[in-house]
């Protein structure tokens, strides 16, 4: 009978221990925003976003397929200069093997405004 009583407190406890709840739901890897939509060569862009992960480690930003270099990394934000050779596409972050969405940066940044700056200075 003593054998017993160890045996099923341990059962007892293996089962109460036991629940059916669901493994929380991963957050999306996400580009939200870019400080902004055109730049130049060697201008700093900053990334907002979600599950980058809190370290760079071999996780890699692109323009339209040119690595960036990095400045800074978090979960949230990256901080990356435009890299030389880059054209106008997409800028994705790509975490273990994982693109993100793309986010279409122009290069370098055209407007009304700079058009009508040139016609002046002819």
């Amino acid at each position: 009978m003593k054998i017993y009583i160890p045996i099923g407190i341990l059962v007892l406890l293996l089962l109460v221990g036991c629940t059916n709840t669901p493994a929380p739901t991963p957050v999306p890897l996400t580009i939200t925003d870019l400080s902004s939509q055109c730049g130049v060569v060697g201008e700093t862009i900053i990334i907002t976003g979600t599950s980058f992960g809190d370290t760079q480690g071999s996780s890699v930003v692109t323009f339209n397929g040119v690595p960036a270099t990095v400045n800074s990394w978090t979960n949230t934000q990256i901080e990356v200069l435009v890299p030389s050779g880059a054209i106008t596409g997409d800028v994705v972050v790509r975490v273990n093997g994982i693109n993100s969405n793309g986010i279409r940066f122009t290069i370098p940044c055209y407007g009304p405004m700079q058009g009508m700056i040139v016609d002046q200075i002819k």
